[in-house]
């Protein structure tokens, strides 16, 4: 029987010589996904892919509808944003930076007449399921210009777009907003002293940021406070909550992100060395800011460009041993 098949077993009672025998395998009906509807396909249970919600949220349903590319519907430049998302998700994952389903990170691409549109996950896929052609495109005020291969499933979490598209809107010169809950981060987040500059990792982080937290991120009245509070950086730590990263690429908000964890690692384990501030040895400001300065053209390429590819290399590496959806697709 072929492995597409669901089985659905009607037992019957025999009696044979005064005793009664359970005959557990007759009348069994095979039902190949090619001859039944849909409905009976989701009426019928199935242990092997048998998941709450829906049979949709299965892994080989959604593994059939990750393997398919939509690029073709899309241009070369948005072919190419939609690629370089999909690897900054699984990325994230691979990095440890999400939190179950949660966390965003978001693309501005361009739109008919000069308007802007923004990419982003469907809520609901782990971030190593995420694909090029699962990205959902969506304008400013959050209504789905394009589902992507998997829309009908799911939606865009309220807290991310609320986040993603006030500092889309407000900053021009941004391209991509990351935004995550690392947990060296998020813990840093709830110290008074906020970033020390300890090491040179965080000096390349640049200038930080600081938002203080009002809960979880679904009003739209706090937006003009994130604006205001992230000002001309494009590093802010949200109090109490985590992490958000910007660039004028996926690259520089990636590789921006990259440091900041890498600091916040940092300063928990010389914090809990030193055991107390005073034993901190701190760099003088004029060495921070030289470094700072540095890091910005470190290399002949654009910031970030040579570490996002490095790191996008790794991913494919990686997807020759993997059975999920290749994030390219």
């Amino acid at each position: 029987m072929s492995s597409r098949e669901v089985i659905h077993s009607n037992n019957n009672n025999k009696h044979h010589n005064g005793n009664e025998v359970e005959s557990h395998d007759e009348n069994k009906k095979a039902i190949s996904q090619s001859q039944a509807t849909q409905e009976n396909l989701e009426n019928i249970f199935n242990p092997k892919t048998y998941v709450p919600g829906s049979n949709k949220l299965s892994r080989q349903y959604l593994q059939e509808r990750l393997s398919r590319s939509i690029l073709h519907e899309f241009s070369i430049d948005e072919q190419k944003a939609r690629i370089e998302l999909a690897a900054a998700y699984r990325l994230a994952a691979k990095n440890g930076w999400l939190e179950s389903i949660y966390n965003h990170i978001t693309c501005n691409v361009s739109g008919p007449n000069n308007s802007h549109h923004l990419l982003i996950n469907p809520f609901g896929l782990n971030y190593r399921e995420i694909t090029a052609s699962s990205l959902i495109k969506i304008d400013l005020d959050g209504n789905t210009i394009h589902p992507g291969i998997v829309g009908d499933i799911f939606g865009i979490n309220k807290a991310g777009f609320v986040i993603h598209s006030c500092i889309h809107r407000a900053r021009p010169d941004i391209r991509c907003v990351n935004h995550n809950h690392n947990w060296a981060v998020a813990g840093l987040s709830a110290t008074k002293s906020g970033v020390i500059e300890l090491a040179q990792t965080t000096h390349v982080t640049g200038e930080i940021a600081y938002h203080d937290y009002e809960g979880i991120v679904i009003s739209l009245d706090e937006q003009e406070r994130i604006v205001r509070d992230l000002g001309n950086k494009d590093v802010m730590i949200f109090r109490n909550h985590g992490l958000l990263t910007c660039g004028s690429s996926i690259g520089i908000a990636y590789y921006h992100a990259l440091t900041l964890c890498a600091a916040a690692q940092i300063q928990s384990h010389a914090c809990s060395m030193a055991m107390n501030k005073d034993n901190l040895l701190i760099p003088e400001d004029e060495y921070i800011k030289r470094s700072m300065a540095i890091a910005k053209h470190f290399t002949n390429n654009s910031y970030g460009t040579l570490e996002f590819a490095a790191a996008m290399r790794e991913l494919d590496y990686d997807q020759d041993h993997s059975t999920y959806p290749d994030y390219r697709n």
